[in-house]
Order: C-alpha cells, then structure tokens, then sequence
C-alpha cells in the first residue's frame, strides 16, 4: 500500500527536479529584446533575470525541503 508520505516525497522530489531544471534555461520574450538597443544592456538584463530565476528557484527547493523535514 502507498501511504500519502511516499506519494508526497514523490511529488517533492518532482518539483525539486523541475525546479532544478528551470535553472537551465532561460525564457526572453521578443519585446525585452526588441526595447534594448545595446548588446552589452541586453546581456546585463539577461544576466539579472537568470539570476532572479536561479534565486527563486532555490527558494522553493528550500521550502519543498522544509515540507519534508517537516513530516
């Protein structure tokens, strides 16, 4: 029998992947692309918006990690 705490460890280590995997590639839609003139500012931009990415990601691997602490 599956009991809920292996579904949700199941469930935890799935959203961890993804959110793993969301540090790997970065989405920029044509309008930041378009407004910005200057290869070095567009790169600068790219550069901050991963990191921000990246940042948010770990966030919610930590609190996916605090859930299964917690139980």
């Amino acid at each position: 029998m599956i009991t809920r705490e292996k579904t949700y460890n199941v469930y935890h280590r799935q959203i961890i992947e993804m959110a793993n995997e969301a540090k790997t590639k970065l989405v920029i839609t044509g309008n930041v692309i378009k407004n910005e003139t200057s290869n070095e500012a567009l790169g600068k931009i790219v550069r901050l918006m991963y990191e921000e990415q990246c940042k948010q990601a770990d966030a919610h691997i930590e609190y996916i990690k605090s859930l299964q602490n917690a139980s």
